[in-house]
């Protein structure tokens, strides 16, 4: 049987100090768990050309929206705040773009921590934009070493992968400062944080399209067998 092609999302860099000033790059996890999980991982540029993103998706069998830095408030109606980090406006618009055109195709979607925000945004929802803005005390950006885990989440409800895998709580790894405020028209959240921070959704019209706030993928190359079942399924909705 061919192996299922995902493409991953990725970042897209200016360092004006640079000879190579502008670059693509994406951490190596998102591409090691989808190997392990046998998929043929494909990394994709940012870029605005539409007919390009129509041609990149009809070969594609998954799509990952990878994490990343901010998104521009500005796409949910707001403006920056003083703790909001640094934002690409050219990679929100080519996800932007992708999305919208991948969704017409009804295959399956991951998207992870930056991934499940824009997807959120994409669908009408705000964002937090610091954690400072939000009264908590969890440690939702680790200082230690991002596989292993840091705090619990509950799953709710019984009709989706995570409570396939993990059963009604698990622990997760965190590296985020922004998160979900208002919850986009269409989604469903499937599993909290204590503090009512939502760590995943799902969108349940959709075929396959599930969202993590936390990255499974440091976890699941670095040995923790429940997160990489989170990839089997995703390989296994693409093939």
């Amino acid at each position: 049987m061919k192996k299922p092609l995902i493409g991953i999302t990725s970042s897209y860099e200016h360092n004006p100090e640079s000879e190579n000033a502008y670059k693509t790059s994406v951490s190596i996890d998102y591409s090691r768990a989808v190997m392990n999980a046998g998929g043929i991982p494909v990394v994709l540029p940012v870029h605005d050309n539409i007919e390009v993103i129509k041609e990149q998706i009809s070969h594609l069998d998954g799509l990952l929206l990878s994490g990343g830095v901010d998104s521009d408030p500005a796409l949910y109606g707001e403006d920056s705040l003083q703790e909001i980090g640094v934002i690409s406006p050219e990679r929100d618009k080519f996800e932007i773009m992708l999305l919208e055109e991948y969704l017409k195709t009804g295959k399956p979607i991951l998207a992870i921590c930056r991934g499940l925000q824009l997807v959120n945004i994409y669908f009408g929802g705000t964002l937090y934009q610091d954690i400072k803005y939000l009264d908590t005390q969890i440690q939702h950006k680790q200082k230690w070493h991002l596989y292993l885990p840091t705090h619990n989440i509950d799953i709710l409800g019984k009709d989706n992968i995570l409570y396939e895998i993990f059963g009604e709580k698990t622990r997760v790894n965190s590296f985020h400062h922004q998160m979900i405020k208002d919850l986009a028209e269409g989604l469903t959240p499937i599993a909290k944080s204590s503090d009512g921070v939502i760590e995943a959704l799902q969108k349940k019209d959709h075929p396959f399209f599930y969202a993590t706030q936390w990255h499974p993928e440091m976890m699941a190359v670095r040995g923790n067998d429940e997160m990489k079942k989170i990839f089997n399924k995703f390989v296994e909705a693409c093939e």
